[in-house]
């Protein structure tokens, strides 16, 4: 299987108390990234074989629903996330508050049981 992200995506009006996050059923975000994989389908924003594509959906992502102005500025957060996904591939994770909600924007390295394979 060809190497290949994740994108899942959550907004509420709070960060979730982990007994939910624990919750395999719970449509909340995961204590463990890896457990994302584990979660309801509903969450899975998409799936991506190229690093490019899996940053330009996080750069939509925090332009529809941008951090509020004292958080890290979203520059920051994509500046990061392409370093993530270019020079280690790995998971990057994306989480922060805006004036109205809690925001979870996460890219999950597939590593084996895949939920959505590439086609």
């Amino acid at each position: 299987m060809e190497p290949h992200w994740h994108a899942y995506s959550y907004t509420g009006h709070t960060r979730p108390a982990d007994r939910e996050a624990r919750d395999p059923l719970s449509a909340t975000p995961p204590l463990v990234i890896a457990e994302w994989l584990a979660k309801p389908r509903q969450m899975l924003a998409g799936t991506f074989t190229d690093a490019a594509s899996a940053a330009e959906w996080l750069e939509q992502q925090l332009t529809e629903t941008p951090p509020l102005p004292t958080a890290v500025p979203a520059s920051a957060v994509l500046d990061y996330a392409r370093a993530r996904l270019d020079g280690h591939p790995g998971d990057v994770v994306t989480r922060y508050y805006t004036a109205a909600s809690y925001v979870c924007r996460d890219l999950v390295r597939c590593r084996g049981r895949c939920p959505d394979p590439p086609r």
